[in-house]
């Protein structure tokens, strides 16, 4: 059996793996259900808030329980992803037993290809699920209170053209770009647990968390630094609600560099891999 059957095999029945997907799936099916039970509650509010799908869509609705959840388990999420299976093998005899099997490079490349392209499939579906869900339950796309008007991306933002042009092309630039993400920040856990061979399961679960949370706080002290604060990019309201506009090469610079560092990462493992032979 190949490394990438192996893996994928290995992630699909971990159980951090499937913790993340069975939260992912509660956040994506009961937040717009929830929504609604608010609303048969408080049917006054329908009035002055309306019920056009745009407004309740996950991502956008900043209040609800299901956006907070999932903003607040965002980098413990991108470390979870990687099962830690890396650390597992490197701690046990499996390491050994699976690189004597072909070379270490194919099993070093087969981690990163089944972490990363399983991480965006998780991450991208539950995402369109809960597009699905709010568009379903709240089918009226043509009622635009003046509640509505705070969600209109900033003209100059990068999704103002594609806002202009149909509401839900903004959302599937959102679904994407938080899966890809996420995607960035798994392979970037996954090159930390590579590159100084945590010995412990805890700490090869928490000083990524630490790491990327350190950077955030950075970005997220320093105004200027607003727009290429990732976490600033992946939330639609940002783009409506910050005086700094956001564009599409703030976007780009951005997700660039996450990819470039992590190639980086990457190359020198593989180097190292290389030279290499116990």
């Amino acid at each position: 059996m190949s490394y990438l059957k192996v893996d994928f095999y290995r992630l699909i029945r971990d159980k951090k793996v499937i913790l993340v997907v069975l939260v992912m799936l509660a956040i994506a099916i009961i937040d717009p259900i929830s929504v609604t039970r608010h609303f048969d509650q408080y049917p006054g509010s329908v009035k002055t808030i309306g019920l056009n799908p745009f407004q309740f869509w996950m991502l956008m609705n900043s209040v609800s329980w299901g956006n907070n959840l999932y903003h607040q388990i965002f980098w413990i999420m991108s470390v979870l992803l990687t099962g830690l299976i890396y650390h597992e093998d490197k701690n046990t005899s499996m390491y050994t037993y699976q690189i004597i099997r072909k070379s270490r490079i194919q099993y070093i490349v087969s981690k990163f290809v089944s972490t990363g392209v399983l991480s965006f499939a998780i991450l991208f579906a539950a995402l369109e699920i809960n597009v699905v869900m709010t568009y379903t339950l709240f089918p009226d796309t043509t009622q635009m209170t003046e509640y509505y008007q705070h969600f209109i991306p900033q003209e100059g933002s990068f999704v103002y053209q594609a806002f202009l042009s149909n509401p839900m092309k903004e959302v599937q630039i959102y679904t994407f770009l938080n899966a890809l993400a996420v995607t960035i920040f798994v392979i970037f856990s996954l090159c930390l647990s590579m590159l100084f061979h945590f010995k412990n399961r805890y700490v090869a679960l928490l000083v990524p968390v630490i790491i990327l949370y350190g950077i955030t706080y950075i970005f997220d002290s320093f105004p200027p630094l607003f727009a290429y604060n990732i976490r600033m990019i992946l939330q639609p309201m940002a783009v409506s609600a910050m005086t700094h506009i956001i564009e599409w090469e703030n976007v780009f610079l951005v997700f660039g560099g996450w990819m470039v560092l992590n190639l980086v990462m990457i190359s020198i493992i593989l180097v190292k891999s290389r030279d290499r032979y116990e």
